[in-house]
């Protein structure tokens, strides 16, 4: 467990079977290459190792989206000019962040297929496996879901590599089908026995059994059903899904504030041949920036201080680490941080550190949506007042249950926002969630806000439509 994910890495590696030599695909494996209990396990590292795809892509992307964020580097121009003011090109950024997810699916697939051939597991060890499996699977789909949006994505994915193309269904299918696979994946932790079949990727510390991952499963299911009630109208069912998923999960409220960073995380290394924390850089890197706006809404301690959380994730950037930058209209002098070893004199890199996957603070945060969607507004400003205080070393907040709604949701989305900042694209995500893309920043005129990604013209290819399309 000393080393990282490569040690334990199924994509790009070559496995030398016996003394034949047998080279075999790990980059898109067969069930049929996936043969032993030694061979299921390598997969089942792929498969983790997999839900890292794509991730620095997301922090980044999603978070130029949202006004989280700038990429200053200056080493393409779409990092300043499409994904800010378009248009979109579903040859470029805009039809980025698909097959790497797909193709996690279908080393699911494979894997699945397989658990069900070998006879080298028991059956409690094929539940656990499953189980593991549609988590990871229910979880690629969910992210599709959202890049998308109204534009669906196709879900019936397993055929043949000569089968015509899967159709697209509808984005309330598709984060339907991300919690039946969620929910089939509890249920089958439910008949695990005490151990998985392989061993556990670094970052689930405490979630590395059958029985502590259906926590891990029922976070990621809070989250799911949250973001569908306010992205696709599924509304008070899910918001109440929500709730019981909560309640099955880690969340907690004792042993605050340190008991907020409980959860899972996609884990990094500095060890040669590791896969690297991809945001951490030094001060005086020309590349990744906090937006300016983020920093004009932090609100202030009662010392004058501002937001403990804001101080621990942003560093302005003194004239000696470069001061200011500027790039194609657009400036900043605002670092993230979150992921470097910061002390009262200096920031430095930390490529050790790790990305979470779903944290305890975050699974408060939901519990205050749900509460809110459904009317329950006092809950909801406890669990708000509770990341405040214990995060934000803030003091309560003055609004009460008669207050306008508008500025409950904006007090919500503040937290989330300084408590998720630069980890998964939050701000752009709740903007669509609570219909305020409109309310981001334009940097410049003409520029726009993106409500979603775009079908990847290699889709449209293949069904025959124009790009960009709309299957």
């Amino acid at each position: 467990m000393m080393n990282k994910l490569s040690g334990l890495a199924l994509v790009g590696a070559i496995v030398l079977v016996g003394c034949d030599f047998e080279i075999v695909d790990n980059n898109a494996p067969t069930a049929e290459a996936l043969e032993g209990r030694s061979a299921l396990a390598r997969a089942a590292a792929g498969i983790f190792s997999q839900v890292n795809n794509d991730m620095q892509g997301q922090i980044q992307q999603w978070g130029i989206y949202g006004r989280e964020g700038y990429n200053l580097q200056g080493n393409d121009p779409r990092e300043t000019g499409e994904e800010i003011g378009g248009p979109q090109d579903p040859q470029g950024r805009a039809g980025a962040q698909w097959g790497g997810k797909y193709q996690a699916i279908r080393t699911i697939h494979s894997y699945l297929a397989a658990i069900e051939e070998t006879a080298e597991l028991t059956a409690e060890e094929k539940a656990a496996a499953r189980g593991f499996a549609n988590t990871f699977a229910g979880w690629q789909f969910y992210r599709l879901a959202v890049r998308t949006g109204p534009l669906g994505i196709p879900i019936d994915v397993n055929r043949p590599i000569d089968a015509e193309p899967a159709p697209f269904v509808s984005e309330s299918e598709a984060f339907a089908h991300a919690l039946a696979l969620l929910d089939s994946g509890l249920a089958d932790l439910g008949r695990a026995g005490g151990e998985f079949p392989f061993t556990v990727a670094p970052g689930y510390t405490g979630f590395d059994t059958p029985a502590t991952f259906m926590q891990v499963n029922r976070a990621l299911a809070a989250k799911v059903n949250v973001d569908y009630a306010l992205l696709a109208d599924c509304g008070t069912s899910c918001f109440q899904n929500a709730l019981t998923a909560l309640g099955a999960s880690f969340l907690t409220t004792t042993g605050l504030p340190g008991s907020l960073s409980m959860g899972a995380y996609l884990a990094y290394s500095s060890a040669a041949g590791e896969p690297q924390n991809p945001i951490t850089e030094t001060l005086g890197s020309a590349r990744y920036f906090v937006h300016p706006s983020i920093g004009a809404m932090v609100q202030q301690r009662g010392d004058g201080s501002d937001d403990l959380r804001y101080q621990n994730k942003v560093r302005q950037r003194s004239a000696d680490d470069g001061g200011p930058r500027s790039l194609n209209g657009l400036t900043s002098d605002l670092k993230p941080v979150m992921y470097n070893t910061n002390t009262a004199a200096e920031s430095t890199p930390n490529q050790d550190a790790d990305i979470p996957l779903t944290k305890n603070e975050e699974l408060i945060l939901l519990r205050a949506e749900a509460n809110l969607g459904l009317g329950n507004v006092q809950l909801a400003l406890d669990d708000i007042d509770l990341i405040r205080v214990n995060s934000g070393g803030l003091d309560p907040t003055t609004l009460t249950p008669a207050s306008p709604t508008g500025d409950i949701v904006t007090e919500l989305l503040y937290n989330r926002l300084m408590s998720l900042l630069w980890e998964q694209g939050t701000r752009w995500v709740d903007a669509r969630k609570y219909d305020r893309l409109d309310q981001l920043p334009i940097d410049r005129a003409g520029d726009v806000v993106h409500p979603h990604m775009l079908v990847p013209a290699g889709e449209c290819d293949a069904r025959g439509l124009n790009v960009p399309c709309t299957p």
